[in-house]
C-alpha cells in the first residue's frame, strides 16, 4: 500500500492538500481506584503488552502542588479502563539501589533480548546536584534494580557532572561543579557528551538488535535571539530533537540532531519530545510541537523510514485540543505507542489545562490534568484531499503486483483513474474518460474501466497510475 507520508512514489501531486487522520476524541479514561487529587502522568510513560492485555508504567506526581514523583503501574484489557497495580509498601516502584525518598519520573520500559524488562527513568536525586537518566532491570516487571546509577545513560544539564545548573548557564562552555569533584564517576567531557534534557523515549528493535533513543537537545537562545521568549520556563534554551542508538541499552552513541525548526516554522516553535510508533516500513512520530509564546503543547504527526531523516508534511497538532473548559485546553502529551483497537488505533495522552510555565490561562480557576484517549483509523493517518471546486491530480510510478489496483478513499464527489506508459502516454482502453467513476467511503475501491475490466493485464508491468478526484480524500493506493 502506497501512503503519502512523503513524495517518494509520486511523479505529480496537484491541487491536493495533505490532511491528518480524522481523530475521534474519547475523553478521559477510567482509572481504579480514582486518582483523586493526584496527577497521573502518562507523558513519556510506557505501555507494553502484558499477559494478553496492556500494562502502563506511569509517573505519579502526587497531589497539587506536585513534587512526589513516584512510578506506578496500571493494567487494562482495552486501553480505556485501567486498574492500578500496587507494588512495594506504598503501591509504587522503588528500585533497589535507591531510597524510597528519591524522585523518579517518565518511565520507559522495554523487553530485553535475553528475557526480562528494562526500565529507563529520570532520577532527580534527593541530594542536590544529581539529575540523570538511569536504567533498572527486572525479571518480573514489578521489582527493579538500578544498574547504572553512577554511569548513567544521560545527564541532565543540572547534574553536577555537567555543571549547567540554572538550566542553561554555559551551554556551549560547561564547567563542572568543583564542589562535587570528589564524587565524580564520569569524566567531564564524557558527561557532557551524554547531556540531554528530560522527555526521553527509548525502544528496542528485535529485528535490528538495536536500542534506539529519542530525546531533547538544548541549544543556546539568548535575549538577542529572534526566538527568545522571556516568559518561557527556560527562555535561555531552544529545544530540538536528537537520536542515539546502543547495542546494550547502557552505553549510547553520540547524539545526532534529527529535527530542528526550519525557515517555514514560526520563530517561537520548539520541539519538546518525539514518541515513535512503527507501522510496516514507516516510523510514525508524535512530535512535541511547542509554541513558546502561547505556551501550548500539541502533537505533530511526522514520518521517517530510518529514524534519522524525518518528514514533517503536517505542521501543527493533529489531535485538537479542547476548549477553555476542557482538561486538554493547553497541552497534549503522548505515551510511547499506539494501541491496536479493531480497525483503529487507540492513543492515550495526557491532557492539561495550564500553560507550560505552570501559569493558569485567563478565565481558568483550577489546575486540571487527566489521562485521555483518542481513536484514529489505523490505515488513515494522513490523506490527500481535493476540494469540491478543484480537480486534484495524482500520478504514481509503480509495478502493480496485485490483480486489481484498489484505492483507500472517502469520495463525496468523484474519482477516476488512468493507466499510462512510462513516457506518460495513456494506455489503450485505460483512458481517463473510460474509467468507471468511484464514489463513497471504502478502504478498497476497485479501479475499473470500460465494461468493468481491471488493471490485471498490466500486472508486473511498469506503468504510471494517474488519479483525478474532486471533493474527497485519498488515503492510500494498493498496487
Amino acid at each position: 500500500m502506497i501512503r503519502f507520508y512523503d513524495d517518494q512514489d509520486l511523479l505529480l501531486r496537484q491541487n491536493l492538500e495533505l490532511v491528518p487522520a480524522p481523530v475521534e476524541k474519547l475523553g478521559e479514561v477510567s482509572f481504579a481506584p480514582p486518582l483523586e487529587a493526584h496527577r497521573c502522568a502518562t507523558f513519556a510513560g510506557a505501555i507494553i503488552p502484558w499477559q494478553g492485555a496492556w500494562r502502563l508504567y506511569y509517573s505519579d506526581l502526587g497531589p497539587y502542588p506536585y513534587g512526589e514523583y513516584h512510578l506506578g503501574i496500571a493494567e487494562s484489557a482495552d486501553g480505556r479502563h485501567w486498574v492500578k497495580i500496587d507494588v512495594g509498601p506504598d503501591g509504587f516502584i522503588h528500585p533497589t539501589g535507591l531510597g524510597v525518598e528519591e524522585k523518579l519520573v517518565q518511565p520507559q520500559v522495554v523487553a530485553l533480548p535475553d528475557g526480562g524488562l528494562r526500565m529507563y527513568c529520570w532520577w532527580h536525586g534527593h541530594n542536590r546536584g544529581r539529575a540523570r537518566y538511569i536504567a533498572c532491570d527486572s525479571d518480573n516487571g514489578d521489582d527493579f534494580t538500578v544498574v547504572n546509577l553512577d554511569d548513567p545513560c544521560l545527564f541532565h544539564p543540572s547534574d553536577f557532572n555537567v555543571g549547567q545548573a540554572g538550566f542553561a548557564a554555559g551551554l556551549t562552555a560547561a564547567v563542572p561543579r568543583e564542589d562535587y569533584e570528589a564524587e565524580r564517576t564520569v569524566p567531564f567531557p564524557e558527561a557532557k557528551r551524554r547531556r540531554s534534557n528530560d522527555a526521553t523515549f527509548v525502544y528496542y528493535h528485535e529485528g535490528r538488535r538495536q536500542f534506539e533513543m529519542y530525546s531533547v537537545w538544548l541549544v543556546p537562545n539568548d535575549a538577542q535571539s529572534r526566538h527568545y521568549v522571556p516568559h518561557d520556563n527556560a527562555p535561555q534554551v531552544r529545544r530540538v530533537m536528537h537520536r542515539r542508538t546502543s547495542e546494550d541499552g547502557l552505553l549510547w552513541s553520540d547524539p545526532e540532531l534529527i529535527i530542528i525548526p526550519d525557515e517555514t516554522d514560526p520563530l517561537d516553535l520548539q520541539f519538546y519530545h518525539l514518541a515513535v510508533h512503527e507501522v510496516d516500513e514507516w516510523r510514525l512520530g508524535m512530535l512535541g510541537h511547542y509554541r513558546c509564546w502561547a505556551q501550548t503543547m500539541d502533537l505533530e504527526l511526522c514520518f521517517s523510514r530510518d529514524g534519522r531523516h524525518w518528514q514533517r508534511p503536517l505542521r501543527g497538532g493533529f489531535v485538537p485540543r479542547g476548549g477553555v473548559d476542557d482538561v486538554d485546553y493547553y497541552s497534549i502529551y503522548p505515551t510511547n505507542r499506539l494501541l491496536p483497537s479493531g480497525e483503529d488505533w487507540l492513543m492515550l495522552y495526557d491532557g492539561g489545562n495550564w500553560k507550560h510555565n505552570r501559569e493558569l490561562p485567563e478565565g481558568v480557576a483550577e489546575r486540571r490534568t487527566a489521562i485521555m484517549a483518542a481513536r484514529l483509523p489505523r490505515q488513515r493517518l494522513a490523506g490527500l484531499r481535493a476540494t469540491e471546486r478543484m480537480v486534484g491530480a495524482l500520478e504514481i510510478k509503480c509495478l502493480p503486483s496485485v490483480e486489481q489496483v484498489t484505492v483507500d478513499a472517502d469520495i463525496q464527489g468523484e474519482l477516476r483513474a488512468e493507466l499510462r506508459d512510462t513516457f506518460g502516454r495513456p494506455l489503450e482502453g485505460y483512458h481517463l474518460h473510460e474509467a468507471l467513476p468511484v464514489t463513497g467511503d471504502s478502504a478498497a475501491h476497485v479501479l475499473c474501466w470500460g465494461d468493468g475490466r481491471t488493471s490485471e493485464s498490466y500486472r508486473h508491468d511498469a506503468v504510471i497510475l494517474r488519479l483525478e478526484l474532486t471533493d474527497g480524500v485519498v488515503y492510500g493506493v494498493n498496487v
